[in-house]
């Protein structure tokens, strides 16, 4: 039996609050049947895409996220001025009830987890091992968690270095990749006024962020970039305890990826045609005579 092509790997980007974005876009890509076979994620997109690489299951992340209440979010602070702001250990506890045991080899799509060695800079990706710790890691935003100390390395938020992990979705395996861009969102808004003190640190790692994530995106076959989510804080805490405002960045990502939808249905089109008519060049010539 011929294997299914081409094959569709999804990189998830950080973006914090951002990435609430994300399951608009799995929802979408769920009601237009299209199947995902590989899945890398940095930061939020690390843990949105475990749980979705685990359970395939939109409309389940979905409800995780809009009954989450303010209530549940303080429980998940552990204070600490050591490192961040924040120990991470509730952060982690949560993490393993959301993905009720799920691991590397038993998620039903084979999924990545990138986070950043915090002392030599470099991106690593996890593929195998303790699925909760690696997300953990991912997902430790500088001074807000406390570094990660995992496998004789210290580990930050993958945003740092591979924001949109493309190329690791790439390695995996896929013919196209659909990448899904959070930090382009910053330049919609045009600024009349001039930035006032205390937002300039903050813009500035946008610029940076922004621009890392353009270089990160540029052998992306699709690249979806939710709208209309403009600044959100380096955090955004609020959105995931926000029922509502969690609800419209939920939509965005539904609305941007609605946008590609008949661009990424023509490009599988022209694989599998390209594909065939290969095939049947490779057979005319095996053929005995």
């Amino acid at each position: 039996m011929q294997k299914k092509y081409p094959k569709i790997g999804l990189a998830l980007g950080s973006g914090a609050a951002k990435g609430i974005a994300h399951i608009g876009v799995l929802k979408i890509l769920e009601e237009n049947n299209i199947p995902i076979d590989y899945i890398a994620g940095s930061s939020i997109g690390a843990l949105i895409g475990a749980h979705y690489a685990a359970f395939k299951e939109s409309r389940r992340l979905e409800e995780l996220i809009i009954n989450f209440n303010r209530r549940q979010g303080f429980q998940l602070f552990d204070p600490t001025l050591q490192g961040g702001i924040v120990k991470g250990n509730k952060f982690e506890e949560f993490i393993a009830e959301m993905l009720e045991g799920a691991t590397f080899d038993s998620v039903q799509i084979p999924f990545a987890a990138v986070a950043t060695d915090f002392r030599s800079a470099k991106s690593i990706t996890f593929t195998q091992g303790n699925l909760v710790k690696a997300i953990r890691a991912s997902t430790s935003v500088p001074a807000f968690f406390q570094p990660v100390t995992y496998k004789h390395q210290l580990l930050a938020d993958g945003g740092l270095s591979n924001p949109i992990p493309v190329e690791i979705v790439r390695q995996m395996g896929a013919d196209i990749v659909i990448a899904v861009n959070l930090d382009t969102v910053f330049v919609e808004k045009e600024r009349s006024k001039p930035l006032g003190l205390t937002q300039i640190p903050l813009h500035s790692i946008n610029i940076l962020r922004h621009n890392l994530a353009l270089h990160s995106t540029k052998t992306a076959d699709i690249v979806i970039s939710p709208h209309g989510i403009y600044q959100m804080g380096l955090i955004g805490w609020d959105y995931f305890v926000d029922t509502e405002k969690a609800k419209s960045v939920i939509q965005a990502g539904e609305d941007a990826t609605e946008e590609i939808i008949p661009a990424l249905q023509s490009l599988i089109q022209q694989r599998r045609e390209k594909k065939s008519r290969l095939t049947q060049f490779v057979s005319f010539f095996r053929r005995d005579y």
